[in-house]
C-alpha cells in the first residue's frame, strides 16, 4: 500500500505556507519602508550639510561695514492641535536676511565673472503658478514644496569711463524688479556707493529684497513698489532663475540673534510660552493683542534704519557697529532654524534643525 498525504494534511500545509508567505511579505514591506526612510533621512542630512556649510562660509566673510537687513515673519500653522494655541510650535517662520560679505564669489552659467564682495540674501522663494488659482507665495505653499533661495549679487563697480552703467533702479517696473532681484547675479556698484543710495530708492530696493513695505519711524511707509515685484521668484521654465534655488523642501526658515541683555534668542513669537501673546511677543499684534499682525512683519535695518520689534525696543541711534552685539535680532550670534523635508515627503512632518553662526570673532 502506497503512502500519501490526506486532504486534511494538504490543507494544513497550505495554511502554514500562507502564514509563512504572509510573514515574509510583512518583513519585505518593513525592509522596503525602512530602506526608504533611511534614504529620506540621508537626503535630509545631505541638505543640512549643504545649508550649514554655505551659512558658515557666507557669515565668515560678513561685513559689518556694510548693511544688514532682516525681516521676520510668522504665521499660524493650519494643522496645529496643541493645547496652547499660542505656543511657538503653533507658528511657522518665514524670515529673510540680506547682508554683504567678502569672499571668492563667482557667477553661475557660461562666461562666469568673479568678485570679492557680494550682497547675499536668504529667503523662502515664490514659485510661478500654473493656474491663477494656485498659490505661489511661500506662506501659501505646502511646507514640503517650499524652496529656500540664496541670491548673491557680486559687486563690480563700473569703470570711470562707463560710470553711467552704475546700478540705478529709480525707473524700474515690476518686471525690472523681479529680473534684478531673482535673475541677475551682478550689481554694478561699489559697497560705498550702495550705502549712499538715496533713502527713497533704497527703501524700494529693500522692499523687493525683503518682501515687505519698508517704513521709517515718524515717516511711515517709504517704499512704493507693488506687492507683485517683491521677493525671489523662481521660474523653472527660466534658466536664469535657477541659480537662486538653494535648497528644496525647506518648510520654514527662522533667523534669531542672541541678546545678552535678555539672555535669549530674539525674536520669538511668545517668549514666556504662556497662553497670551499680548504680554511679551516680539511681533506686532493686531488690535486687541490676540494674534500676530500678518500685515506688519518686523525687521531691523543696520546701520541706517531702526528696529521694528515690539519687545525689546532699542534706540535707533545705537543701531551701529559700536553697539552691534546689543542690537535685538543681531547680537553676538545668529541662530538659524529650518524644517527640512525629503523630496518624496516620506517623513511627513519633516525634521527641524538649528545652526548657530558667531558674529563676534
Amino acid at each position: 500500500m502506497r503512502k500519501a498525504f490526506t486532504l486534511m494534511e494538504l490543507v494544513v500545509a497550505l495554511g502554514i505556507l500562507a502564514v509563512v508567505l504572509s510573514f515574509a511579505g510583512v518583513i519585505f514591506r518593513v525592509s522596503i519602508d525602512s530602506q526608504r526612510l533611511a534614504q529620506a533621512n540621508a537626503e535630509i542630512m545631505q541638505k543640512l550639510r549643504v545649508l550649514t556649510d554655505q551659512l558658515d562660509t557666507d557669515f565668515r566673510g560678513l561685513s559689518k561695514g556694510g548693511e544688514i537687513f532682516v525681516v521676520w515673519g510668522a504665521q499660524r500653522k493650519a494643522d496645529y492641535a496643541g493645547a496652547n494655541r499660542n505656543s511657538s510650535l503653533a507658528f511657522e517662520r518665514f524670515d529673510r536676511i540680506m547682508f554683504f560679505a567678502s569672499g571668492d564669489f563667482q557667477t553661475y552659467g557660461p562666461n562666469p565673472k568673479r568678485g570679492n564682495m557680494a550682497r547675499v540674501c536668504y529667503t523662502l522663494a515664490r514659485g510661478p503658478s500654473i493656474r491663477a488659482t494656485e498659490p505661489n507665495w511661500p506662506q501659501m505653499q505646502k511646507p514640503y514644496e517650499r524652496t529656500l533661495a540664496r541670491t548673491q549679487h557680486i559687486l563690480i563697480p563700473p569703470s570711470p569711463e562707463n560710470a553711467d552703467e552704475q546700478l540705478d533702479t529709480s525707473g524700474f517696473t515690476t518686471e525690472d524688479w523681479l529680473t534684478w532681484n531673482s535673475r541677475r547675479q551682478i550689481d554694478k556698484i561699489s559697497l560705498e556707493a550702495w550705502k549712499r543710495i538715496p533713502l527713497s530708492e533704497k527703501a524700494n530696493m529693500l522692499s523687493v529684497i525683503g518682501d515687505v513695505a519698508v517704513a521709517q519711524e515718524g515717516v511711515g511707509t517709504l517704499s512704493t513698489t507693488e506687492k507683485a515685484a517683491r521677493g525671489v521668484l523662481i521660474d523653472r521654465s527660466d534658466p536664469d532663475s535657477f541659480h537662486a534655488v538653494f535648497c528644496q523642501g525647506v518648510g520654514q526658515f527662522m533667523v534669531q540673534g542672541w541678546n545678552d541683555a535678555q539672555k535669549r534668542w530674539i525674536p520669538q513669537v511668545n517668549p514666556d510660552e504662556d497662553d497670551s501673546l499680548s504680554d511679551d511677543s516680539d511681533f506686532p499684534l493686531v488690535s486687541g493683542g490676540g494674534d500676530i499682525d500678518s500685515e506688519r512683519d518686523p525687521g531691523v535695518w543696520y546701520p541706517r534704519g531702526g528696529s521694528s520689534l515690539t519687545n525689546p525696543s532699542f534706540p535707533t541711534d545705537q543701531i551701529d557697529e559700536e553697539h552691534f552685539s546689543e542690537i535685538p535680532g543681531l547680537g553676538r550670534a545668529l541662530k538659524f532654524t529650518f524644517t527640512l523635508y525629503d523630496s518624496r515627503n516620506l517623513i511627513k512632518n519633516g525634521r527641524m534643525f538649528t545652526h548657530i553662526v558667531y558674529l563676534d570673532n
